[in-house]
Formats: C-alpha cells, sequence, structure tokens
C-alpha cells in the first residue's frame, strides 16, 4: 500500500492523512491487492478540491471533487467515485471473463443415432434435444431470493428448485440483459 498526500495552498493535516490511508485499506480489500494512491488537496478562496488518482495491476482510476467548506469531504467523495469506478471495471473483467465467443457453445453435443424410416420428417429437420449432463437432481427447496443468489454464484444459466413458500416447483433462468427470471407454472 503506498498513499502519498500532497497540498496546494492547504496544509494536509494528520486526520486528512488518516482518511485517505482509511479508504486506500477499503480499495484495497475491493480490488483483492495492494494499490498506489495519489491524493492532490487544494484550495481557491473558499472552495476545496480533491483529486485521486488510484492503480492496481494494470489498472488505473483518477476522480476529482471539489466542495466548500471542508477537505475531508472533497476527500470522501474523491474516494467514493474512485470505488464507484473499480467496482464497475472489475464487474466488466468479471463478466468478460466467463462469457464465451459469440455462437460458440460452451457444451458440444453428441450426434444424435440415425432414426428409422418411418419416424416423422419434421422431427429430423427441426432442432434437437439433448440430455445434459446433471440428470435427475431433486428439486431443493428454498426460497426466490435465496434461488436468484445461487444462481448467481454458479455458472448455470437456470435453476430448477421448490418454492419454500407455497412448496411449487419454479424456475429461475438468467435473461440476455443480465437480469433474472422467474417461471412459476400453474398447477
Amino acid at each position: 500500500m503506498s498513499v502519498e498526500c500532497t497540498g496546494r495552498n492547504v496544509e494536509v493535516t494528520a486526520s486528512l492523512q488518516q482518511l485517505a490511508l482509511q479508504r486506500t485499506q477499503r480499495l484495497e480489500r475491493r480490488l483483492g491487492g495492494p494499490a498506489v494512491v495519489r491524493v492532490v488537496l487544494s484550495q481557491e478562496k473558499h472552495r476545496f478540491g480533491a483529486e485521486v488518482i488510484a492503480s492496481h495491476r494494470r489498472r488505473r482510476w483518477k476522480a476529482q471533487e471539489e466542495t466548500t467548506g471542508d477537505p475531508r469531504a472533497a476527500v470522501a467523495l474523491a474516494f467514493e467515485k474512485i470505488d464507484a469506478q473499480a467496482k464497475k471495471d472489475l464487474e466488466r473483467g468479471r463478466d468478460r471473463k466467463h462469457r464465451g465467443a459469440p455462437g460458440e457453445s460452451i457444451r458440444r453435443a453428441k450426434p444424435a443415432p440415425e432414426e428409422p424410416a418411418g419416424a416423422a420428417a419434421g422431427a429430423r429437420a427441426g432442432k434437437r434435444i439433448v440430455r445434459g449432463g446433471q440428470q435427475r437432481q431433486p428439486a431443493k427447496p428454498m426460497s426466490i431470493e435465496e434461488a436468484g443468489l445461487r444462481l448467481e454464484t454458479s455458472r448455470q444459466d437456470f435453476l430448477v428448485f421448490r418454492d419454500s413458500s407455497n412448496e411449487r416447483i419454479s424456475i429461475v433462468y438468467r435473461r440476455g440483459d443480465g437480469d433474472f427470471g422467474l417461471i412459476v407454472p400453474e398447477c
């Protein structure tokens, strides 16, 4: 961890350095490693400004904030912007990491065996049903929120579960826009 505090027309106090150190530690917990942070404080008449430049591995974030009256508020607001940028950048990298190439299937399906001549012609021309690798798993009872959390942490596209509130089988699936969908069949 490296924190450098400089001031332009303002004295950098111990409390400002302590605030920068605390916020840097919080940022490092989010990033999962050491970060280099440079804080530049400035004062023009009654306005205080804070510029924070943070770098971690090959990433770099920069934020500027101005407030009237309190330099601690300017530093805190600038660090909030840095936190938001880092969070967005890490989520974007995580999404790219788990995304496959366009049009590429994760599992290659085995070709279906030849059907007898008496089979329907429409069945051969259409798409085929391929049985997944996970067969006959019991539908565990859980709430909708628990199912969403479980799907979020897994690499699967859907989850079949038994809703604990009404004991019905339900399905939670990933939508194309990143949200989750819920299917509750009527019986």
